[in-house]
């Protein structure tokens, strides 16, 4: 079972969580389990920045009452600091078992792992996610859209920026008057919010080699590729280059990590 209490600060809200979940599980095949999840949540947005005809609070916030059942394969040789192998995992999320808020929410995650030479290990990761509405008269919550950016998708971007944008007249307005000397073009460039898409899809390379073997130190370089729209164009996905390094300290795995965008863009 969990409880958490989690904060998420965007650009333009921040959004509050409270709740738990209660997970049962069986193995189904060698390496394979399936598993079901209940979970209640209360959801609090508060607008900082945003445009509230783009950000609607009210249509976000709530109880979240849902059941999510998944299918888990795990076949690395560690669950830590995997060298070899396979992980695997497919959801659906349903959201509508009373509540406030209704959608349905799926995605798949793969991961392969390969020792290439030496202790040089080649590390993937691809993500696929999806989210509708339950209901043919309402948007998802624009909360509950996706975003990339930051150090667990795009890591040469800023948290939550890469993705579906959406034009805000309060935004422009602020601009305008703001920031005087702007042209045309960088006004309507801030206009353009992240917003969120109902699809995401990132991909993580990663090649890993020990530096400091004996104090648990290792070096990293990687490559991250994704988008997140309502629909997806692949020959338009964001990426990005970047080094870093792993200690796996006596308090834990600590990363740090600098990230490279190719294609920067004016947002």
């Amino acid at each position: 079972m969990d409880a958490y209490q989690s904060e998420r600060v965007l650009i333009d809200y921040n959004e509050q969580k409270r709740g738990g979940a209660l997970r049962v599980g069986h193995p189904l095949a060698p390496y394979l389990d399936g598993y079901l999840s209940y979970k209640l949540d209360d959801t609090f947005l508060e607008l900082t920045s945003g445009d509230p005809a783009l950000f609607p609070v009210d249509t976000a916030n709530g109880i979240t009452s849902s059941l999510t059942a998944s299918l888990v394969y795990d076949k690395r040789n560690d669950r830590f600091a995997p060298t070899d192998g396979v992980y695997s995992n497919v959801s659906v999320e349903y959201a509508g078992l009373g509540g406030d808020l209704n959608y349905t929410k799926g995605g798949a995650n793969f991961r392969y792992y390969k020792t290439v030479f030496w202790e040089l290990v080649w590390r993937n990761n691809i993500t696929y996610g999806f989210i509708s509405s339950n209901l043919d008269n309402l948007a998802p919550p624009f909360n509950q859209l996706y975003l990339l950016g930051g150090p667990n998708t795009l890591r040469g971007y800023d948290w939550f920026t890469v993705g579906k944008r959406k034009f805000s007249k309060a935004a422009k307005d602020e601009a305008a008057s703001v920031v005087p000397g702007l042209t045309d073009e960088e006004i309507q460039n801030r206009a353009m919010r992240p917003f969120g898409g109902s699809q995401q899809l990132y991909y993580n390379m990663e090649f890993q080699f020990p530096l400091i073997k004996e104090a648990g130190v290792m070096g990293v370089t990687f490559l991250d590729v994704g988008d997140a729209q309502d629909q997806l164009n692949l020959g338009q996905l964001r990426s990005d280059l970047g080094f870093g390094f792993r200690w796996f300290s006596p308090i834990g795995p600590l990363r740090f990590e600098w990230g490279f965008p190719l294609d920067r863009r004016e947002e």
